[in-house]
């Protein structure tokens, strides 16, 4: 029955709780698909993603949301750079390009399968990074996904990032 109800209406049923949820609530965004995910962060971008909010940081230059849910690995954050920019980020860091390169693959089939035919998917490819960035003339936010090397100095590790927000540029 509640599969019935959009993620997103039933995400702004539990913007009210703050930073904690209920058991039940929990219960609910354990169990929601990565594409009733995909579609709540893209229905809830133009308000700023308010119904996914939950424990936020100050600091001088953005303010930062623990979210009520992760889409790729459990490192995600709401940012607001200001009351017109806004963004979804997540990240995970792997030992092999092949993992990082999965989640990449991973990420961009679920958008394609969950969003369909009207966002448009336009890659750039430059060193040994991949960024596609889906577009939709109906929705203002973008989605961009990113796999590359990362700059440690150290360690050869990879990253793959999944972002909803305005903040790329492409």
């Amino acid at each position: 029955m509640l599969r019935k109800i959009s993620a997103a209406t039933l995400l702004i049923a539990i913007t009210g709780c703050g930073s904690t949820l209920s058991p039940e609530q929990n219960a609910y965004v354990d169990n929601l698909t990565p594409c009733e995910k995909i579609q709540g962060l893209v229905d809830s971008f133009a308000n700023g993603f308010e119904p996914l909010k939950a424990t936020r940081v100050q600091n001088n230059f953005s303010d930062v949301w623990t979210p009520k849910y992760h889409l790729l690995g459990n490192s995600c954050q709401i940012i607001g750079f200001n009351s017109n920019r806004m963004a979804y980020k997540c990240s995970e860091q792997y030992d092999e390009e092949s993992q990082s390169r999965e989640s990449f693959n991973w990420a961009i089939e679920k958008v394609t399968s969950c969003l369909g035919a009207d966002w448009q998917a336009t890659e750039f490819v430059q060193n040994e990074s991949n960024r596609v960035t889906f577009k939709n003339p109906q929705h203002q936010a973008l989605i961009s996904i990113q796999s590359g090397k990362t700059l440690a100095k150290y360690r050869k590790t990879w990253q793959t990032s999944f972002e909803v927000g305005d903040l790329v540029n492409n």
